[in-house]
Formats: structure tokens, sequence, C-alpha cells
């Protein structure tokens, strides 16, 4: 169980430990800058934040004994000249780091290997700690991630990236909007995952289209990888098949609508959901309990908060592993 959460905000990176059993902010770092994301390194215990400077751009820092050092910001290769290529609102895609959405440390037997997601949907790696970054290609320049779109961020994003405990070259990502993608040779080669998803804002004919999936987040159980939990724009989804193909989570209560989930580490049966009554208002935290015939029930815990308050946040309850909110 963590003593301390890593909360990022846009006024900052807040430090929050438990004390006495009560929760205080003991630290503040980036006050007043907006930290979109941070990560913490299980392998070597270091931190990395994502801030977004607007008018400056994306930077990253890394923690050091010191306190923090600014670092690479995976940067996109040029457009080629003469490429015409436009986004969801047909507005010519500028190809430049628009925003960090995620970061994820690689596997043990690849120290100094980190994933990191972005806007307008370009996946990059680093072997360097994030002394350097460089741009998976291969999903790039996929023919079908050009129909990804915009979902609640005008641009496409890829905002989770999960790299399998038992075989590091395996990763998950997930697009809003673009469904979920799998390679199992470290990114050189993509495939689509993702059925039995819905999505009810789509057409009837894409409305089971994978790529056509608005995931908001996607998790796993580290003691179980095969079993993922997805928080999706209209629904909660469950898959037991390394997220091959997933089932719905019928009747939650008072809303299917929300961004974070956080799945228990030994328990891939129970998994954390904040949930909002609409978009903009509170919602409920609930923890979800599925049994082996997959009927699963959500039981609201009486937390609230306001999810968009706090853009994303590392953190672990009662035993659960570390999740974004």
């Amino acid at each position: 169980m963590n003593d301390t959460i890593l909360v990022s905000t846009r006024k900052g990176l807040f430090w929050v430990a438990r004390r006495n059993g009560t929760w205080e902010i003991e630290r503040a770092d980036f006050l007043g800058d907006n930290v979109t994301l941070t990560l913490t390194d299980p392998r070597s215990g270091r931190h990395f934040a994502a801030l977004d400077h607007g008018h400056f751009g994306v930077k990253m820092h890394r923690s050091t004994a010191k306190g923090w050092e600014e670092i690479a910001a995976p940067a996109y290769p040029p457009k080629p000249e003469g490429l015409e290529e436009n986004d969801t609102w047909g507005r010519p895609l500028a190809w430049t780091t628009a925003r960090i959405w995620a970061l994820q440390a690689g596997g043990a037997d690849e120290p100094g290997v980190i994933w990191c997601g972005t806007l307008p949907g370009g996946l990059f790696r680093s072997t360097d700690h994030g002394d350097s970054w460089e741009m998976v290609r291969s999903l790039w320049d996929h023919p079908k991630r050009k129909q990804w779109a915009g979902g609640g961020a005008d641009l496409p994003g890829i905002h989770s990236i999960l790299v399998d405990p038992r075989d590091s070259k395996r990763v998950w990502i997930a697009v809003s909007t673009g469904g979920i993608w799998f390679t199992d040779d470290s990114g050189a080669s993509w495939t689509q995952r993702g059925e039995g998803m819905r999505a009810e804002y789509m057409p009837p004919e894409l409305t089971h289209d994978p790529i056509a999936q608005d995931v908001h987040c996607l998790a796993q159980c580290r003691a179980a990888p095969h079993r993922m939990w997805v928080q999706h724009h209209n629904g909660i989804f469950v898959s037991s098949d390394e997220g091959n193909t997933f089932n719905e989570i019928a009747g939650v209560e008072p809303s299917a609508f929300g961004f974070p989930v956080v799945v228990h580490p030994q328990d891939p049966d129970t998994a954390w959901f904040g949930l909002a009554r609409t978009r903009a208002t509170s919602g409920p935290m609930l923890r979800a309990r599925c049994r082996r015939s997959m009927q699963c029930a959500l039981r609201e815990l009486g937390a609230r908060g306001r999810w968009r308050s706090v853009q994303y946040s590392y953190a672990s309850i009662d035993g659960a592993a570390s999740g974004k909110n």
C-alpha cells in the first residue's frame, strides 16, 4: 500500500502523503504550471513530469537527487512536403507534440525503456531514461491511423499504455478515438483489438467497429494480465482474453460515463471506477466485482470528486494498482 500520491494538476504537482491516518499535502513542485502527467518508474524510483506551457510548448522533466532536470520531450519528424492530412474538423494536422497523454515504464528486463503517448496520436519510445525519444513509425504510418479522430480533445490521442509483465515486447495502447492496438514485437507491427465494445454515438454500421471505439482508459491486472478493464465513452467493458474481446457491464448507475480505472494488482475481478453523472459534474467512485460467470456488480463507495479538476494522477488506494484520474 502506497503512502504517497503524486497528483498532477493545472496548478502544479502536489505530493500528498498519509500521516497518522490522514492525507496531507507535504510538497508542491512546478507551482502554477500545468502538469499534465507524472510517472514514477518502479525500476529506478525516478519521477517524470510532463508540462504543458501553452505558447512555449510541451516540456519533460526528470527527478534527481537535487530536484528536477529538464530532459528531451518527444518531437515529431518533419511533415513530408506536399502531404495533405487533416484532423477531425478538416483543419491541417500539424505533426507536432500537442500534449503528452501517457507515460509508461518498460519491462524489468529493459531498464531504460519508457513509452510515451501523445496528441495528435504519435507513440514514442525512449531507451535511455528519457534522454532521447524515437517515434514508433510503424504505428504512425499505419494506414488505419488516419481514421483516428478527436474525442473530448480536438485531436486523437494515446492515453493508455500497458506493458505485459510476462513479456515486455507485448504492449497494448488505447486511443481516443481509435480503439485498442497491440504489438508483440516491441512496436515493429500492430494489430487492432477490442471486439465486443460498442460506440452508441456512431452510425449503426460503425457501432461495433473496433476503430470507432472511444476508449477513455484501459487497465490491466498485473497478477492476471489477461484480464483487462475499459472505461468507454458510453460504458464499462471487461475482457478475459487480453483485450481480444470484451463484455459490457450493463445497468451501471448513476452513469456509465467516466475516465479513471484502477485494477486490483492481485485480484483481476476487482476494479475501481470514477464515474460522472454528467461530463461536467461530480460523480461517485464505484467498485466493480466480476465473478467467473462474468456477472458483474458495481457498488458506490460514497467518495465523490470533480474529475476534471485533476487531469491525471497516479495513486494507490486500499491495495489497488497505480492508475490515472
